[in-house]
């Protein structure tokens, strides 16, 4: 644990205006900054197209978000940069405002408002109109115990770090095991792939290619359980799970994504989370 700061200062501001990555890296740099403004009552500002674009998809309301005019008024600023380092405390006694800088890919700087991030993070009623439709026409979820599956491939390749087909396989044998009526639900950004290798069981179903990657994301956290690959999507998935006792299994040996490579296990991944070997 690193501490950089002593939080006696009552008067700051937690500013977020970087835009890096996919969604899932997104979501970690909002959450991080809302949480981190939550956690002593500190104001905060957003760039306002960060909220427009997060507004596409969330119903985002934030009450302690400052104007851009009062944002033009703030002194002494400090860049902080952060990709996976949990730091205790951010603020000093000689900054009253601090600029989030990096990824911040660590859910203990949000993680005791998790309702509050959870309730900003509520997806927009189109959305679950699309994926509600997909369920019961095209799974049809009745009586079924639904299992969400999210495989990262894509720039994963290329890194080495894509969780094995076993270890999906075995994922999925343990839920088969432990409930009678199973059905899996797979979405990933290579859904060719899994056509070829999982969509010959009758219980396995693709989101269609229409989905957008906000429509996978939501389907993944109305599911009834999670098995999730490498990366932030998938862990964004397990962390708005509507089943609060849904059971997320994750690959033990495929830790966060490249840019995490160093960091620790107990600052990214929540105690919920299981895991399982990526056997090949």
């Amino acid at each position: 644990m690193r501490s950089i700061i002593n939080s006696s200062l009552k008067q700051c501001t937690i500013i977020l205006r970087e835009r890096s990555g996919r969604l899932g890296n997104r979501l970690f740099m909002f959450a991080s900054a809302y949480g981190l403004s939550l956690n002593q009552s500190y104001q905060l500002y957003i760039d306002s197209d960060i909220i427009k674009e997060l507004n596409k998809s969330f119903n985002i309301n934030l009450s302690n978000l400052i104007s851009k005019s009062k944002f033009s008024d703030l002194k002494f600023v400090k860049k902080i940069y952060n990709h996976c380092t949990y730091f205790s405390q951010i603020f000093s006694s000689n900054s009253s405002s601090i600029q989030l800088s990096g990824f911040w890919q660590v859910y203990k700087h949000f993680y005791g408002h998790r309702e509050q991030i959870k309730q900003q993070l509520t997806f927009k009623s189109s959305i679950f109109h699309r994926i509600n439709h997909f369920l019961n026409k095209t799974v049809n979820r009745t009586n079924s115990i639904i299992i969400g599956i999210h495989i990262r491939r894509g720039d994963f390749l290329l890194v080495r770090r894509v969780s094995s087909d076993k270890y999906i396989f075995t994922a999925m044998s343990y839920f088969q095991l432990k409930y009678v009526l199973v059905k899996f639900i797979i979405v990933s950004d290579d859904k060719s792939y899994c056509q070829q290798r999982f969509a010959h069981q009758n219980n396995v179903f693709i989101t269609p290619n229409s989905f957008s990657a906000t429509d996978d994301l939501a389907l993944l956290t109305r599911c009834d359980h999670l098995i999730i690959t490498a990366g932030t999507f998938g862990w964004w998935s397990a962390f708005l799970l509507h089943n609060q006792f849904g059971e997320v299994i994750s690959d033990s040996k495929v830790d966060g994504t490249p840019i995490d490579a160093n960091c620790r296990r107990e600052d990214y991944f929540p105690p919920w989370f299981s895991f399982l070997n990526n056997t090949n």
